[in-house]
């Protein structure tokens, strides 16, 4: 007797089990967290800035850029939204051109940084693989450094009596600031190469807006040309490293 009574404990036991386990994986279908480090390229119309460059003497800079940075991502585990993910990514790139003409060196320094959220819908035609397509909404900085040194820069008195008035100087340092803002539609390919390791590509075009620019961290610039903006194609190609519930 005492032993079906135990076998029936027993027999409750794993059926309430059972549903608590059947109730999770309907309130909790799909979950997924990981991030990892990426690499892009970015298409950026620098036809504007390289006029400028080409009045002042130095090589144009090219219109594609190699970009760094990491991103990572969760896929919500709530029946319903189980097809959205939800991420963070920061990325940038900077580039650099120079040359010497009549004795000065001459530098331009181009730079771009964002941070933002993405958020995707999820297609998984098989457990390996998804399709996604979202947005991504970002903001960032842009960044132009024109430099301009004559062979005697550097000299701690020349500098001294240049700032006072008492030297001319042929010695020219400018800084070029601007905060933007971006939305970028995209779709991406994602493959995962091991249980704990997922690959994705993601293409998108990034449309910026630019706020004010700033010309030596204090005084608003003015007339600098609106097509030196963030706006291109975006490739990025990133590795995440997590855990993941298919």
């Amino acid at each position: 007797m005492r032993n079906t009574n135990f076998l029936k404990i027993i027999a409750i036991f794993v059926m309430i089990l059972s549903i608590k386990e059947d109730s999770h994986a309907q309130l909790f279908p799909r979950f997924s967290i990981a991030g990892g480090p990426t690499v892009g390229w970015h298409t950026n119309n620098t036809d504007d800035l390289n006029n400028a460059l080409r009045i002042i003497g130095i090589p144009e800079l090219e219109n594609g850029f190699l970009t760094l940075g990491g991103g990572g991502f969760v896929d919500l585990p709530f029946k319903g939204f189980d097809k959205i993910r939800v991420g963070g990514f920061g990325n940038g790139f900077s580039a650099s051109e120079s040359a010497t003409v009549n004795g000065l060196k001459k530098t331009a320094n181009y730079s771009y940084g964002e941070g933002g959220l993405q958020i995707d819908y999820r297609i998984s035609p098989a457990k390996s693989l998804d399709f996604t397509f979202g947005v991504q909404l970002a903001t960032g900085t842009l960044e132009i450094e024109l430099y301009q040194s004559a062979p005697d820069f550097g000299n701690w008195t020349n500098i001294v009596n240049e700032l006072s008035g008492q030297n001319s100087s042929q010695s020219i340092s400018r800084n070029f600031e601007t905060r933007f803002y971006s939305v970028q539609p995209q779709a991406g390919i994602g493959v995962f190469l091991t249980s704990l390791i997922y690959a994705r590509l993601n293409v998108g075009y990034e449309f910026g807006f630019n706020g004010d620019w700033v010309v030596d961290d204090e005084i608003t610039a003015t007339g600098v040309p609106s097509g030196i903006k963030a706006d291109g194609v975006n490739i990025n190609f990133g590795l995440n490293f997590g855990l993941f519930s298919k």
